[in-house]
């Protein structure tokens, strides 16, 4: 139960991010083109974590995941190709889905390590981290389709 309820919340916003766009979104230009730099920016800082401190990432990875280090590794490579996804155009939206379902697949390691000290760092809650992930996911969206027109607001005419 502590995996399952966070995990399918952060499931949903995907879902609901697509839902409440209805296939309509409106983009923003060139403040769109930054939130992708933004976006993947945390990935490629995360991805080097992975691979210089490779054992305290995976002192985070649940032990029902056997080699933790295979996993650490691995999951550094996603987030770096993640992170070169968003930034090409011809590759934004497989990136953007990709990492989206990257941050959903990472977050066990979240809830396992929340409220625990690795590294010297105290990781937050599960309920903090959750709120840090559905951010993150939603900016990642938002930087690639941008934002769902049902959630637009039109100015008001005088």
């Amino acid at each position: 139960m502590r995996y399952a309820v966070p995990m399918a919340l952060l499931a949903l916003v995907p879902a609901a991010f697509f839902v409440a766009a209805r296939g309509n979104f409106h983009a923003f230009g060139r403040t769109q083109r930054s939130l992708q730099i933004v976006a993947a920016a945390p990935l490629i800082v995360s991805a080097f974590g992975h691979f210089f401190r490779t054992a305290t990432f995976a002192s985070i990875v649940p032990p029902a995941f056997p080699d933790a280090t295979a996993w650490v590794v691995l999951t550094g490579v996603l987030e770096l190709a993640g992170a070169v996804g968003l930034l090409l155009p011809k590759t934004t939206k497989a990136a953007a889905v990709c990492v989206t379902l990257l941050m959903i697949a990472v977050f066990p390691a979240n809830i396992y390590a929340a409220g625990e000290t690795v590294g010297g760092l105290h990781m937050p809650s599960v309920s903090v981290r959750l709120t840090m992930q559905i951010v993150y996911v939603l900016l990642v969206l938002m930087a690639v389709w941008g934002v769902p027109a049902s959630l637009r607001r039109e100015p008001r005419l005088s």
